[in-house]
C-alpha cells in the first residue's frame, strides 16, 4: 500500500529482480539488487526525499502568507496615504503662493489707484488755480477805467498788456 506514496517510492527497488551489482556514485559504490539504487544525501545535487505537508503546516503557511499580504497591503496603504498627503501640502503649499502673488498685486493695484486718485486731485487743483487766475485777469482787464486816477490808468495799462502776453500769445 504504501509504495505508491511519494515519501516511500525512492525506497523502494526500481527494477525487479536481478541480483546485478550496479555503479551508484561516482565514489565507485555499489549497491545489490537487495539493496536498490537510493541516492546518498550527503551526493551533491540529490535532493532528500519531500515528504508532503501535513494540513497543520499548510494552514500556517497559509495564514503566515496571509499576514504578509495584509502588512504588505496596509504599507502600501500607508505609502499611498503619505503620497496622497504630500500632494495635498504641494497644492496648498502652491495656494498659498498663489494667494500672496495675488495680495501683491492687489497692493500694487490699490498703489497704481491711489497714485492715479493724487495726480488727477493735483491736476484737477491746478486748472482750477489756473482758470481762478485767469477770472482774476479778466476782471483786469474788464474793469472801468473811467473812475481811475491817471497813475493808477498806467498802471492798469501795463498790467493788461502783460495779461494779454501772458493768455493770447
Amino acid at each position: 500500500m504504501l509504495r505508491l506514496e511519494q515519501k516511500w517510492r525512492s525506497q523502494l527497488p526500481t527494477q525487479s529482480g536481478g541480483s546485478k551489482r550496479t555503479k551508484v556514485s561516482a565514489t565507485g559504490a555499489y549497491s545489490s539488487s537487495s539493496n536498490p539504487e537510493t541516492p546518498l544525501a550527503d551526493e551533491p545535487g540529490v535532493d532528500s526525499p519531500v515528504c508532503p505537508q501535513g494540513s497543520k503546516k499548510s494552514k500556517q503557511k497559509y495564514i503566515k502568507n496571509v499576514r504578509e499580504k495584509k502588512l504588505m497591503d496596509r504599507e502600501k496603504e500607508r505609502e499611498e496615504e503619505r503620497e496622497h498627503r504630500a500632494k495635498i501640502m504641494a497644492i496648498k503649499e502652491k495656494d498659498l503662493q498663489i494667494q500672496a502673488v495675488m495680495k501683491e498685486q492687489e497692493l500694487q493695484n490699490q498703489r497704481y489707484i491711489k497714485k492715479m486718485e493724487i495726480n488727477a486731485k493735483e491736476r484737477e487743483m491746478k486748472r482750477m488755480a489756473k482758470e481762478r487766475e485767469r477770472e482774476m485777469d479778466m476782471q483786469i482787464l474788464n474793469a472801468d477805467t473811467s473812475t481811475m486816477s491817471e497813475k493808477r490808468r498806467a498802471l492798469h495799462e501795463i498790467a493788461c498788456e502783460k495779461i494779454i502776453a501772458k493768455w493770447f500769445t
